[in-house]
């Protein structure tokens, strides 16, 4: 009986529970700090995330973000209108304008000049396109696109950031 009333003393701790003394409250002090841990690199997340710590990392802006944030300038070509291609008799017409967006004052006037280069380019790729190439968003995304890769090449010295397309009209 005596070795039984040992062996329950060791098992008891202060608290009178019958679980070794010290273990649950090394696995509450172990999970508090793994959930701080967790809270703390989420919070600390969030903020690089958002760039609220740039500024204390030492972080540079890159030359994206600088353009951004001396605006841009805008210059708008003049109406195109093009015939499409087809397969009857019925013709289709298709008529544009275009804005160009640049980064630098400067280069507004030096697009002024180069204005007929640009139209030339663009107006030989829409030459080339159907009715059915025009229509969907996928497909004026495209095209979007291929007009922004010819007047790039246009004015090539010039970053050119943005080409909007302010009006299209299929007659």
């Amino acid at each position: 009986m005596a070795d039984e009333d040992d062996a329950e003393d060791d098992l008891d701790d202060e608290d009178g529970e019958g679980v070794p003394a010290g273990g649950g409250k090394k696995k509450l002090i172990l999970i508090l700090l793994l959930v701080t841990l967790l809270l703390l690199s989420l919070i600390f997340g969030g903020l690089y995330l958002f760039g609220i710590l740039d500024p204390l990392l030492g972080v540079e802006k890159s030359e994206a973000d600088t353009t951004i944030a001396k605006g841009q300038f805008y210059f708008k070509i003049e109406d195109m209108t093009v015939n499409l291609v087809t397969s009857g008799k019925k013709s289709r017409f298709l008529k544009m304008s275009l804005t160009v967006a640049v980064v630098q004052e400067a280069d507004v006037s030096v697009i002024e000049t180069l204005a007929p280069r640009i139209t030339d380019n663009v107006t030989q790729y829409l030459r080339e396109l159907t009715h059915e190439e025009i229509t969907g968003s996928s497909n004026f995304y495209r095209m979007h696109e291929n007009i922004l890769l010819r007047v790039r090449a246009a004015v090539a010295p010039i970053i050119v950031t943005d080409v909007l397309i302010t009006s299209a009209l299929v007659q």
